[in-house]
């Protein structure tokens, strides 16, 4: 839903402000990890929680949320004179409503997770993403430029907060207590901590982009990174959503941990891999079809920063795996070393332009994958040697699958048609060479049709 909007509005707004936009996301999106504090992944991770902690939580993220929204208003000007654009403070003034709007929906939407009433969720998602892309959409055909990207985000947190506060039934009847709040913050801090190296690193780039080159150059960066992340986003949102609560419920069976890691990594690799490899392959095609030909720069960059997103189901499933173990300290530990090297590599790489900057965040991945096996290996038994050795029918499927789209890119021409064949006959090489390997997944995906199909 989201990326068809996005799809929309790229037609309709310049690249220029779509960077002058992602400028101001930046310091939002560290805003929201402040707001969030670690609360609703601190109340996932119990299963069982009381009114107070609920409540305790809840005015926890409001508390914060207001000092975000005071912080963000007082830093404006500065931050309009560190990108040298000044029409980035008033932006700024407008979008720090967002961290009020979103500590409101905090609670309710952990409660939702906890209880795994995700179609509800994806209900509220679907109906938020419709009426801010709608405002959005009215508003960039009026003219409005970069502020009907601003006046999206408002929207689509807004909306989701109030249906998350009427879908979810929760209201905060119980009481504010130390002892709730400092046993959440125990548990959150940590979480909190490594959300924001996570974050600050991620809006890092935009960061460079937006101080050495100019906001049509970030828009492009910001156009590619926004059309990788969809995939990646929703495969993380899933894993998360069903992976912590499920984990956490084996109550530290490390067998079970372990069976269960193995699964989810070998389904979730076979399906996402090869996506992210046919659009690696295609994403020049994709932004030129999609976007348009003014968008024709984002095209390398796509390519360059979905082949460094290929990691990503298994970078997620290590974190849920150690935040279901109850190892919120082991996290940080880990996001500090991983966001160290990272941003190392992404600080060498800023003078050699854009393309460089990508390929920093394809190494980082890599880097990210064997720290993050290591240290689930060690605490699981199920190593970066037995990973790769359960994913090697994975591998071999999409190398099929990308030699496929190569071809197809090689003796097809270039259209909406050719595009979608060379698509579908990829995904095709793949199902069929994961099916001659006995993959798992094939095996699943057959239980689920064939009964349906008598």
């Amino acid at each position: 839903m989201q990326f068809g909007v996005t799809v929309v509005l790229a037609h309709l707004i310049d690249p220029a402000a779509y960077g002058i936009v992602a400028m101001v996301l930046v310091f939002t999106a560290l805003g929201n990890v402040f707001v969030d504090s670690g609360t609703g992944l601190a109340l996932i991770q119990r299963q069982r929680t009381t009114d107070d902690e609920e409540t305790s939580a809840f005015f926890i993220n409001v508390a914060i949320s207001l000092v975000a929204c005071a912080a963000l208003i007082a830093g404006a000007p500065f931050i309009a004179a560190f990108y040298g654009r000044p029409e980035v403070s008033r932006l700024c003034l407008v979008l720090a409503v967002v961290f009020p709007l979103n500590a409101l929906a905090v609670v309710p939407d952990a409660l939702l997770t906890q209880q795994l009433r995700f179609q509800t969720r994806s209900r509220v998602e679907v109906a938020s993403s419709l009426i801010s892309g709608g405002i959005a959409i009215v508003l960039a055909a009026m003219g409005f430029g970069p502020w009907a990207l601003v006046y999206q985000a408002i929207a689509s947190i807004g909306s989701r907060a109030a249906m998350l506060y009427i879908v979810s039934g929760w209201r905060p009847r119980g009481h504010y207590r130390r002892e709730a709040a400092r046993s959440i913050v125990g548990f959150g801090g940590y979480m909190l901590v490594a959300g924001l190296i996570d974050t600050a690193y991620n809006r890092l780039q935009a960061v460079l982009i937006g101080r050495l080159f100019s906001a049509r150059d970030l828009g492009f960066y910001s156009l590619a990174q926004n059309t990788q992340q969809a995939p990646t986003s929703f495969a993380a949102a899933l894993l998360n959503r069903l992976g912590l609560p499920l984990l956490s419920s084996v109550n530290g069976d490390i067998a079970e941990v372990r069976r269960l890691l193995r699964t989810a990594l070998r389904m979730s690799l076979f399906a996402f891999a090869p996506m992210m490899v046919i659009l690696a392959i295609y994403a020049t095609p994709v932004v030129r079809l999609v976007y348009g030909e003014r968008w024709l720069p984002a095209g390398p960059l796509l390519a360059i920063l979905t082949l460094g997103a290929i990691p990503w189901p298994a970078h997620v499933l290590s974190l849920v795996v150690l935040n279901a173990l109850g190892q919120p300290r082991l996290v940080l530990r880990v996001e500090v070393v991983k966001k160290a090297i990272a941003v190392a590599l992404l600080l060498a790489s800023a003078p050699w332009g854009l393309p460089a900057m990508a390929w920093s965040t394809v190494i980082t991945s890599l880097v990210s994958y064997l720290l993050n096996a290591y240290v689930v290996g060690k605490r699981i038994g199920y190593d970066a040697l037995s990973q790769l050795h359960d994913l090697l029918p994975t591998t071999l499927a999409t190398a099929g699958a990308a030699l496929t789209a190569w071809g197809c890119i090689a003796w097809l021409p270039s259209s909406l048609w050719s595009l979608g064949a060379g698509a579908a006959l990829a995904g095709a090489t793949h199902l069929i060479i994961g099916w001659a390997l006995g993959h798992p997944a094939i095996d699943g995906f057959l239980q689920l049709v064939l009964p349906r199909s008598r």
